[in-house]
This record gives structure tokens, sequence and C-alpha cells, in this order.
């Protein structure tokens, strides 16, 4: 079984390691290793770390039978190997997941909505909760209560319990395991059986932002970004409005109040158009008819 030294510190971005099988699939190799930084493809719904194994790219990442398979497209003939990943895409998994677990937490503590479903893209997130509808109001108040609890970096503790253990963690939903199941804690805030990279403070998650939120089968689908995509986004809206706020001569915070003018005196000369063409067609029908008369 490899040595799944993310689960132990998610901090590591280097280590030594060594092949101990090695198949020829596909015109691609796929190591198995003793030990690994690289984190599955998919594997709880968290994507894949990007890397390399002595300088050679790591293509794709996959589970099989408690072991990590590495995809490489070159062979290695040494057996002893060199591991190393890219920090910046382990920071942003663990600021997305980390922020997920938070915000599915205030979501079932505000409002009793359980979370169904979990994506992380490559520019946002988005969790499914059992809420048929959600208000301006009620996204505020979450997102409030969410960001105090990353400001107030409370910790977050990862350990192994069995499952007799269960009836003693207040659980926010069931494990697919029924043995050595991994529970990520934020400070007795919340319980979640998981199997992801996570940071060890709240504060580490920066900040959390939604997007939007929509109704998706039933429920409520809400996309959101957390920590440095939070601030990208900020950065993108923040860089939009002012060119906006330059080319209508206004101040940023009175862009909404602006356009919103705008498009009433759009709409107003829209109808008066309608109506001046309603008088120009009367009035040719009305030539043609004096014409033929004459």
């Amino acid at each position: 079984m490899t040595e799944k030294i993310y689960l132990k510190n998610p901090y590591i971005t280097e280590i030594n390691a060594r092949i101990i099988e090695k198949k020829y699939n596909n015109n691609k190799f796929h190591l198995k290793l003793d030990r690994t930084i690289f984190y599955p493809n998919l594997a709880g719904g968290q994507p894949r770390d990007k890397g390399t194994i002595n300088g050679i790219e790591v293509i794709d990442t996959y589970e099989e039978n408690n072991d990590i398979i590495h995809i490489i497209n070159e062979n290695i003939d040494n057996s002893k190997v060199q591991l190393s990943i890219d920090w910046d895409t382990r920071l942003d998994h663990m600021q997305q997941h980390t922020g997920q677990h938070l915000l599915s937490s205030v979501f079932y503590k505000l409002y009793s909505a359980e979370t169904v479903g979990f994506h992380i893209g490559e520019d946002c997130v988005y969790i499914d909760i059992t809420l048929p509808k959600l208000e301006r109001e009620d996204i505020k108040r979450v997102e409030i209560v969410a960001n105090k609890i990353i400001y107030s970096n409370f910790s977050i503790n990862t350990y192994i319990v069995q499952k007799n253990d269960l009836t003693k963690i207040p659980l926010r939903e069931k494990p697919i395991v029924d043995s050595n199941i991994r529970i990520v804690e934020i400070d007795e805030i919340d319980y979640s059986p998981c199997c992801g990279t996570h940071h060890r403070n709240t504060g580490e998650i920066g900040m959390i932002k939604i997007r939007k939120w929509e109704k998706y089968k039933g429920n409520t689908r809400v996309e959101f970004v957390c920590g440095n995509r939070a601030l990208k986004n900020y950065s993108q809206i923040n860089s939009q409005i002012n060119d906006i706020s330059d080319l209508l001569s206004t101040k940023d915070t009175d862009v909404y109040e602006k356009i919103e003018k705008l498009y009433t005196q759009k709409e107003e000369l829209e109808k008066e158009n309608i109506a001046l063409k309603k008088e120009l067609l009367k009035y040719r029908c009305e030539k043609l008819i004096n014409k033929e008369e004459f």
C-alpha cells in the first residue's frame, strides 16, 4: 500500500520515494511508489496535484486498491525517484476544499441544509444544497458567518476513527467507508469524513465569496470561490467596474444607477421609435391612397 504523505502533511512539496511496480499501458508508464505526495485525481471530488517525478511531468494520478498510480510519458530506469508537486495548485485545492467544508457547515447550521453535490472546477467551486430557494439576505448572512470563522483562525484537525466511534462524533454527513474513517474537524464547528488535503487553520482559507446561486433539480446550486481565487475574482470585477465608471463618467458606487437610467432612456426611445414608425407608415399609406385616387 502506498504511504499517502499528503494526508499526514499536505504542506510537503518534495520527497524521495521508491518505485515498487511499473507497467506500460497505452504508450504510458504507470508507476506505483512506496510513498507519494501526489493527490489522486477526483478522489473525494478533489482534482489531482500537478508536478514531476525525476523532472518528468506526471500527467495523471489515480487510486487503485489503496495504492496511488502515477502516469508519465517517459521511462525511468532508477528505482529511487524524486517527487515534486506544484505548490500553487496544492494551495488552491486546499483553499477551495476546506472552504467548501466550512460553507457547507454554515448552510447546515443556519438552515439545516445538507450538501448533496460538490465540484471543484478550474475557475469556481459549487455545492448543491437541499434548499429549494435562497434570498439575497440569506447569502449575505452565510457569507458573514463563514468569513467570521475564517478570520477567527480556528484550528483544523484530521484523525482516523473506526465505525463504532462514530456515535460520539456529530458528523455532518455519513462516511462512504466502514473502517479507518478519516475525519476533518474544524474546531468543534464541523465534523466531516474526508480524504482530501486541508489547511491546519481556517485563516489559511483567506475568504469565501459566493458568486451566484440558482435552482437545480429541486435544490439550490451555490457557486463560490475561496482564497486566491476570491482575490482574483474581486480584481477582475473591480477592474471592469472601474472601466465602466470611466466610460460613463461616474463614480464606481453610482454605476448601477447610471446604467439603470440609461436602460430606462433606451426603452423610452425604443417606444418613441416604434410610435414614429407607425406614424410614418400611416402617412405613406395615406399618400399612396391619395395618389391612386388622382
